[in-house]
Order: C-alpha cells, then structure tokens, then sequence
C-alpha cells in the first residue's frame, strides 16, 4: 500500500496514531517544521516543488511507526508516587485531627466536617493535576496582576462554610505564583521587564506597611506574612528567572533582583520599628523550647525538671501552628518529630529533584514557585516551634499536617499546579526569549 505522497497527509496520519491531545499538537508542529525543513532542501537540490515534497515524505519514513513512536515517548508523566505521599500526608492530617476530639460529644459531626475537608483538598489536588498548567501562559499577566491585588486585599476576601474562612490571608502564598506568571508574561521586555516584576512583587510588601495609606486593606495577620513570603518565595522565583536567562544575560538583572531583596528587608525592618510588639516573644515559651531541645530523647517522652514545669503541662495538640512540633518531640522524641514530617519532606524533595529535569521556561517557574513556598512554610514552621519563636516566623501552618482547612486547600493546589508541570514535561520545550543584545563598539 503506498504511502502518503504531501505532507499534509503525511501529518494526518502520524497524528491520529498520538493517542494524548495535547502532545498531538506540539509533536505534530514539530514534524511539519522538519518535513518543510527536509523539503526546503531538496527543493534547493534542483527538485520540482511536488517532487520535493514527496521526497521529504519518503525520508522521514512510515507516518505510522513514527506515530507510534513519539506516542509512545510523549505520554503523560503519572505522578503515583506524589500522589501516594499526598494521600498519606491527608490521612495522617485527618487522624491527628479527629484524635483531638476523640470522646468529645459530637465527634462525629468532626467526621464529616474534616472528612469533607480532606477529599475536597484531595480533589482539588487531582482536578489540577489532570489540567493543562500551559493554559496560564495564555492570560499570564492579567492573572499576575489579579493574584497581586487578592493578595493585597488581604483579610477582606472572607467566605462562609460552617465559620468564616479568611481566603485573603491565605492568598498571600500565591504571590510566588503572580510573580512566575509576571516573569514568564515579561520575558521578552530585558531589564525593563524584570523592573516591572520587582515593583509588582513590592505591591503587597508596601500596602501591608504600617502606616500605609492602603492599610485598611490588609490582613489581621499584620506585615510579616507578606513580608517572608516576598522575600523567600518572590525572590527566588525572580533569582530563578533571571538564572534562566528570561531577561537576556546582563548584570544588572542581578542587581535589580538584589535590590528587590534589599527593599522587602527594608520593610521588615520598617515593620519592626514602627511595631515593636512583632519581636515581643515570650521569655517563657523560649525558655520551655530551649529545655525540651536539649532535654529531647531519640524517642520517648523527656523528663523535664518539675519546679520548671510548674501548673503547665505540655499537651499534644496539633491546631494552631505556634507549638506542635515541640509537643511531638516532647512525647516521641526527635525519631517522633521526623516521622511525623516524613510524608511531606518527602513530597518537598521529590519535587526539587524532579524540577531539575524540567525542560520548559514557565514550568521551571511556577514550580519554583509552589516549591518554595510550601518548603518556606515547612522549615519556617519547625523552626519558630523549636525556637519558641511565637508568630515571628510565620502565622501560616506546616504543610499537610497542621490544623486549618484553608491553608490544607491552598497547599494542595499549589501541589496539584507542580504535578501538573511533572505530567506533561515530555512535550514542554518553551525556553526564554532571547534578549537582542547591542553589539559592542570595536575599539579604534
């Protein structure tokens, strides 16, 4: 049987044996640039423009084995390992959940309230995975701009489902995103661009200031969460794209990123000035955290001196995010205290290794941005409790396992958005505009 003759059909019929649509497309725009290519050249050769077609069809062989060869190649990338940890850091969110209520009179109606929690987490978590993450490049700007001001609307975004969920607050962990998305929509603006990024990103840090003429829009949380969020998770997506090369190779992108890390450190010091009460820490809760670190066992309970503990006891409770992990290493020790983390350190770190490999520019970003900012809040967290650093650090809970449903959502969209990228990056190929360099002027 005779093969197709012009590249259309040949096009067609490698096509249809591309079983995932959204490969078919990419993989098909790279084989027609290669036959047009291939045609080109025999055409070069002296051949008839029909003959050259056929020939450059002819070269590039069976239309069938070669769709069935890059099917095979550009398959979605299932993430079953992520997905296992996610469902075992839910399960694990829910049990120490509803152990807290264990013998309380209406634990059932805890059942179903967390129960819900944790499938529409999960379910959010999956309903991204499945989705094609590439779609954000096609509004990456306005969505940038909407995610910037949400998050500096900051306590005023509320909703109601059985109390009220502060949806603002917890926005602010979304600014790493706003600002993947401003990079990869800028690329091609050079250092003007980059400009524009870093003054988007210090929107937030600004409206949040005391004093602001804008403070009547930010959170009851105050300054700090916006602030280590800016100068963590903003700051690495903009080292991250300038690393890249999204802004072309020049020195002052490097400067520019710099300043922008200067400035948000200059607000936080400003924050600490004009109010004094975010560094008033309890001597006391330092002093309980100091003696339980080094008192702490490698597993089992520690025995602290009794005129210390006084009418205190050190209870297990894992709402709040302001003394959990000291509670868990106080009752099984630093064996305990990992444990109980192992699921979601798991996740962190699979996803940097995996981010490594990543071939596309928006993918890079917007995983850096989800990755940095659940890996913020997980060393953050651990550090302000084994310090008895309360509040300092950071208002939001440990990723996956602390208490607080709307931070669970958030955390598990930002987790979808990465299994998303890992899905489909055999197909991603984007890469940064290059920025038109000037040539240099030869010396006379």
């Amino acid at each position: 049987m005779p093969g197709p003759e012009t590249i259309r059909d040949y096009l067609d019929t490698a096509a249809a044996q591309i079983r995932w649509k959204r490969a078919r497309t990419v993989v098909v725009r790279e084989l027609e640039t290669h036959l047009e290519d291939q045609r080109q050249e025999f055409q070069a050769e002296g051949h008839p423009p029909e003959e050259a077609e056929r020939l450059a069809v002819e070269e590039m062989g069976d239309p069938v084995a070669v769709g069935t060869d890059l099917d095979r190649l550009h398959r979605p990338k299932s993430q079953w390992k992520m997905l296992c940890l996610l469902a075992v850091a839910l399960g694990l969110w829910l049990v120490l959940r509803l152990a807290e209520r264990w013998g309380v009179s209406y634990w059932s109606e805890y059942v179903v309230s967390f129960g819900g929690i944790a499938l529409l987490a999960a379910g959010l978590a999956a309903g991204i995975y499945l989705l094609d993450y590439t779609l954000l490049a096609k509004a990456a700007l306005p969505l940038a701009v909407l995610l910037t001001a949400a998050a500096a609307l900051g306590g005023r975004l509320q909703f109601q489902l059985g109390y009220t969920h502060d949806l603002g607050q917890y926005i602010i962990l979304l600014l790493p995103v706003a600002m993947a998305l401003a990079v990869y929509g800028l690329r091609s603006w050079g250092t003007g661009g980059l400009a524009l990024c870093c003054l988007l990103g210090l929107l937030p840090a600004v409206c949040y200031l005391p004093g602001s003429p804008l403070r009547f829009l930010w959170a009851l949380w105050g300054a700090l969460p916006v602030l280590w969020v800016s100068l963590f998770g903003v700051t690495g997506v903009l080292v991250a794209g300038v690393r890249l090369g999204a802004f072309g190779a020049r020195r002052r992108n490097w400067q520019l990123v710099a300043a922008y890390g200067a400035a948000v450190l200059v607000c936080l010091a400003a924050t600490f000035l004009l109010q004094p009460g975010q560094l008033s820490m309890s001597r006391e809760d330092m002093t309980w955290a100091r003696e339980i670190v080094s008192h702490a066992k490698l597993a089992g309970m520690v025995e602290l001196d009794p005129a210390l503990m006084g009418d205190m006891r050190l209870e297990l409770r894992f709402t709040g995010y302001d003394g959990y992990m000291l509670a868990v290493l106080a009752n099984y020790g630093w064996l305990g205290l990992a444990l109980i983390q192992a699921p979601a350190a798991a996740i962190l770190i699979s996803g940097w290794r995996k981010l490594r490999h990543q071939a596309s520019l928006l993918g890079r970003l917007l995983g850096t941005a989800a990755l940095t900012v659940l890996t913020w809040q997980a060393a953050a967290v651990l550090v302000q409790n084994l310090a008895g650093l309360r509040g300092l650090l950071t208002c939001f809970p440990y990723p996956f396992l602390s208490d607080g449903g709307t931070s669970l959502v958030v955390d598990c969209a930002l987790l979808g958005l990465l299994l998303s990228i890992f899905r489909g990056e055999s197909i991603a190929r984007d890469t940064a505009a290059p920025v038109p360099q000037m040539p240099k002027k030869e010396p006379v």
